[in-house]
């Protein structure tokens, strides 16, 4: 298909700018470069070797709607010396008008070279440049709605009338107006409204110019007369009508596009004439005898429009009042019975299959007609006016469904089922793989669209994977499921464990896997490691099992992964009656007789003991036994004792008094007075060895010793 100014005038501007740029190119120009600055005011900038003047640089303007007047002729030319360009080329589709035409021939001959749209298309075709195909489907798509177009308003001829019409009337005006009130009120689409006969009622009116005498003065003006009651004398008093009588009154006759006009006539010429001198004479308030008629022209004045409609398979009628613009319309709803007919068909249509049941729901405009068939259930939404099929749903039953697939393929089974929107996938297992079906649940199509393996083919590399790399054996197939169309999960399971495994069913390739390891196979790792240990309890704790293991020593607590990879010690300690038996042993080595009255497990094991002599505390490793800590101290008693004797030997005091011991623990002595009969005795005494560290003797009378005491007081307090 060759170019033409049709195919021309259906292009973008886009569309033309691409097709001039390809026609540049194939004239011989290089390096085109399209100039996208409005202020520009061109197009492209290209390059062509001239055999005479050499390289010559060109503008191109392109303009695809209107004739190029002369003012953008010179506009061009301007931008021309902006671009610094030797020559253009001006490509107007439209052409341009006589004064560019004058101007480009006077002015810029040879500097400007034009080009109209009969020039372009034989550029084009001589080039032998196609056609592109979305332009030739455009201008079908045009042609077939300006021919729908005019089908839709009907095939009116033309009828020729005596005289001139008073008011226009436009056939489109009022097919207009009917469609707008149809779609408004009744929801009918403008497509589904097609006139198939338009009649028009006119009736014939006169225009008659008058003049008066009335005193002195003369007045003259135009009246219409319609009808012995409608007589209008004065015509200038209203702007719209006078402008519509004169233009009558140029006029001889007319033309009206319709199927058929009827004509009546209210009055005769010879009774408008009457009926215009009583007016007037009432009017002005002069005889008639005063009043002189100079011309009379008949004119015919349009009251109504009756229009026949095909409204999709129905019909109408509708009334239009020309002079007011009321619309009348007339169409009643299909009966049900035509409504549940068109369905039918449709499915017959659609689906290849008589429906079985029938049920009708009217809502406003619509009929919801619902149903099923051997094989599919279906909804169909028809307009109750115009019969058109406004939404179609239909969906194949899931056991027509089956029983498609158990006619494919007697030896599978279905495996994988998953619906959405109007198709489901299924995955059918075959002795031989697993075939994806498609089915379109619209209409029952169905496709491969793919192949997999068997899951027992992917479930043999699995083990394969899992048990090279696993302490665990014996894995079986035991379930699998797909998840997607092509992607499945397998559960392998033995005595030792069990494995969830993701794979690809086109290619077997496995995407990840789960290895949780048994109980049992728990225990048999823990105790490969621990030899000579007992487990006393094992748990499922979240990811992990968490064991406690025993010897004759210790307690130990460890988490092993569940895929039994990865093993960790969490806790080891002695066991109670070991750490008693260090500190008891302790005790022993260093001749302390004391007894243990407590045992207590932090960071570390704490063990309290208390004697006669001794107490103090001790610290032993978690899990060591090691002595880490030994804190011994002398008792009051002990610390008592022994200074009273150092004093009794120093002083050769007998008769002592105890007046107060406080021990600092943490500060390693204690505080100690004793009251004599002569003398009051204060010392810090060591807890640990018994070594006097300060002393002070204080006599018992005197004032120097009451001062004395004061001090002493506050530094043995």
């Amino acid at each position: 298909m060759g170019w033409t100014l049709e195919i021309l005038n259906s292009a973008s501007d886009e569309d033309i700018i691409r097709i001039v740029q390809r026609l540049i190119e194939s004239l011989g120009f290089k390096e085109a470069e399209r100039i996208r600055a409005e202020e520009w005011k061109i197009d492209f900038i290209a390059l062509r070797e001239d055999p005479i003047s050499g390289l010559e640089k060109y503008a191109i303007k392109v303009k695809t709607k209107g004739l190029a007047s002369s003012k953008e002729v010179e506009e061009f030319a301007e931008a021309i010396i902006k671009a610094k360009a030797d020559r253009g080329i001006f490509l107007s589709v439209s052409g341009f008008t006589k004064d560019a035409k004058v101007l480009l021939g006077r002015e810029y001959k040879g500097k400007i070279i034009p080009w109209d749209g009969e020039r372009l298309v034989k550029e084009l075709n001589d080039r032998e440049i196609p056609v592109p195909h979305e332009l030739v489907e455009r201008l079908k798509r045009e042609r077939m709605e300006k021919e729908e177009e005019a089908k839709r308003r009907g095939m009116l001829k033309v009828i020729r009338l005596d005289a001139p019409l008073l008011y226009s009337f436009s056939p489109n005006k009022v097919l207009e107006m009917v469609m707008s009130l149809m779609e408004s009120r009744y929801k009918i689409k403008r497509e589904d409204i097609f006139l198939e006969e338009l009649v028009v009622e006119l009736s014939t009116g006169y225009i008659i110019l008058w003049s008066a005498k009335k005193d002195t003065e003369e007045v003259k003006d135009k009246a219409v007369i319609l009808s012995k009651e409608e007589v209008i004398p004065f015509v200038s008093r209203d702007v719209e009508l006078e402008r519509k009588v004169s233009r009558a009154l140029l006029e001889s006759e007319s033309a009206i596009k319709a199927s058929e006009v009827e004509i009546t006539s209210p009055i005769s010429q010879n009774e408008a004439v009457i009926a215009l001198k009583l007016k007037l004479a009432d009017e002005l308030e002069i005889p008639q005898t005063n009043i002189y008629l100079s011309s009379r022209r008949k004119v015919y004045v349009p009251n109504r429009a009756l229009l026949t409609l095909k409204v999709g398979i129905n019909s109408a009628k509708a009334e239009v009042d020309l002079k007011t613009n009321d619309i009348k319309v007339d169409i009643t709803p299909l009966p049900k019975e035509k409504l549940i007919e068109i369905a039918r068909e449709e499915c017959k249509k659609s689906l290849g299959e008589n429906s079985e049941e029938i049920s009708v729901e009217e809502k406003d405009s619509v009929a919801i007609i619902s149903g099923q068939t051997k094989r599919f259930v279906f909804g169909i939404a028809l307009h109750v006016y115009s019969g058109r099929i406004m939404k179609r749903k239909s969906k194949m039953k899931r056991e027509a469904i089956f029983s498609e697939i158990a006619k494919l393929y007697p030896d599978g089974e279905v495996i994988f089922f998953d619906e959405k929107e109007n198709r489901a996938i299924v995955d059918v297992m075959t002795p031989k793989g697993v075939v994806v079906l498609e089915f379109n649940l619209e209409n029952g199509e169905h496709k491969v669209i793919a192949n997999l393996l068997h899951p027992y083919q992917i479930a043999n590399s699995a083990k394969n994977l899992i048990e090279k790399n696993f302490d665990i054996k014996g894995l079986e197939l035991v379930d699998f499921k797909f998840y997607d169309a092509t992607h499945l999960e397998l559960l392998l399971e033995s005595v030792d464990g069990k494995i969830k495994v993701n794979a690809d069913g086109k290619t077997g390739d496995i995407i990840d896997y789960f290895v949780e390891i048994s109980p049992q196979k728990a225990r048999e790792i823990i105790l490969q490691k621990y030899k000579g240990w007992e487990i006393k309890k094992l748990e499922k704790e979240n990811e992990v099992y968490k064991a406690e293991l025993e010897n004759d020593k210790s307690i130990l607590r460890i988490s092993l992964s569940k895929d039994g990879k990865i093993l960790n010690e969490l806790d080891r300690q002695l066991k109670i009656e070991v750490v008693r038996e260090i500190a008891e042993k302790f005790l022993e080595e260093k001749g302390i007789p004391a007894t243990i009255k407590e045992i207590k497990l932090n960071e570390n094991w704490k063990v309290k003991f208390v004697g006669e002599e001794r107490v103090g505390e001790l610290l032993i490793g978690r899990s060591s036994g090691e002595i880490l800590k030994s804190d011994v101290f002398l008792t009051e008693i002990v610390i008592e004792e022994s200074y009273k004797r150092y004093i009794l030997e120093k002083f050769n005091e007998k008769n002592l008094n105890t007046e107060r011991i406080v021990v600092y623990k943490e500060k390693g002595y204690a505080v100690i007075k004793l009251v004599g009969d002569k003398s009051i005795y204060y010392a810090k005494i060591d807890l640990r060895s018994g070594k006097i560290l300060e002393e002070d003797t204080l006599p018992k009378k005197g004032l120097m010793a009451k001062i004395k005491k004061i001090q002493l007081e506050a530094k043995y307090k």
